[in-house]
């Protein structure tokens, strides 16, 4: 018996397949995957969804990058590094030089918040003028949006604010902001039903909120789990005395959370790390990955349970001073729309 092996090319595949495999790649790879084929570029240029299809997809996935940038008052600009989680996102995951040049030369210009590969982004300009606007790096385009009334009375106000694009319909560009005032007393939760417009409080862990008023406590509530999964909660992270303590939301209702974890940093770290060891900044990124930075590098450390209590050394940073705090924003990079009205990113330009 003879078997024949039969080649597949590009012109034997339907066109929805075709559409379907450039889908999944980051918006990177999609221009050296198209400029391969003259076909494959006229096919990905004609079809306007692909860019919904592919931020959709894009979400389904851990975010491959982040950057760092050093927490100081938001009025002035931030010095923003970029990193990959992994080397081997490298080649195809990613921002421009150009891009970063923007966030350096732009006034006053740095990173607030990042969903499905969009940027949301501040600039106070010198005649004192709060500028926000949504960028997305890859498709190098923005869209100014407009200042609240608060922020342009005080330029000195920093502003809490979560970004979230709208995820659930892969049809739809949708995104929305929220605005957080910093509570008189802390810590506490306040949860808010966009639907009703019901507000409920949700209640700390006694441990969390026993000696939150020391200097050396710091606390984070970020995501919990996948989005494509249904265990999709928050985590309550405190570093006090240079030890971590995760805790779970497992019951709404009930305010009830689950320890996952309680360890010194010197615990994590072992030899790779001489004292005295200072934690610069922290945050969990994909659901489950303790991102944190120490003097001069920046870790990993896993929370999930194929992951769990791995350590992984992501990088090292360039910020100099011990004294400096840093924040994360993880980035992937999609081909999702800004939204109607968006223009070129000023990329370019010598003077703003």
């Amino acid at each position: 018996m003879t078997h024949s092996s039969m080649a597949i090319s590009y012109e034997d595949l339907p066109e929805e397949l075709v559409l379907e495999i450039i889908s999944w790649l980051p918006a990177k790879a999609i221009p050296k995957f198209k400029y391969a084929n003259h076909d494959i570029l006229s096919l990905v240029t004609s079809q306007s969804y692909l860019s919904q299809k592919q931020s959709h997809n894009s979400f389904l996935k851990n975010d491959p990058c982040f950057f760092l940038h050093s927490d100081t008052c938001q009025r002035y600009s931030a010095t923003t590094e970029f990193h990959h989680f992994s080397s081997v996102e490298k080649s195809s995951s990613g921002v421009s030089h150009n891009f970063l040049d923007f966030l350096k030369n732009y006034p006053s210009c740095r990173i607030m918040a990042s969903s499905n590969g969009l940027i949301l982004g501040r600039s106070t300009k010198c005649n004192g003028e709060i500028e926000l606007f949504i960028s997305n790096p890859a498709t190098k385009s923005w869209l100014p949006i407009p200042t609240p009334d608060y922020l342009k009375e005080n330029l000195n106000f920093d502003i809490n604010i979560a970004f979230e694009c709208n995820n659930q319909d892969s049809h739809s560009n949708d995104y929305m902001l929220f605005r957080f005032e910093a509570p008189d007393e802390w810590p506490y939760i306040m949860s808010y039903n966009i639907e009703d417009g019901g507000s409920r409080m949700i209640r700390v862990p006694k441990e969390a909120r026993r000696n939150s008023h020391d200097f050396s406590c710091k606390m984070g509530i970020y995501k919990w789990g996948k989005a494509r999964n249904s265990d999709e909660s928050i985590c309550l992270v405190r570093l006090r005395k240079c030890v971590f303590t995760v805790w779970v939301l497992v019951d709404y209702e009930a305010s009830k959370w689950r320890r996952i974890l309680k360890i010194r940093v010197k615990e994590i770290l072992g030899i790779k790390e001489e004292d005295p060891i200072i934690v610069r900044g922290f945050k969990v990124i994909n659901g489950d990955y303790l991102v944190f930075a120490t003097q001069k590098k920046v870790y990993g450390y896993g929370l999930g349970c194929k992951i769990y209590m791995k350590l992984q050394k992501i990088c090292e940073h360039q910020f100099d001073h011990d004294g400096d705090k840093v924040c994360f924003t993880s980035y992937s990079d999609t081909l999702r729309s800004c939204g109607d009205g968006a223009t070129t990113l000023p990329l370019m330009q010598q003077s703003y």
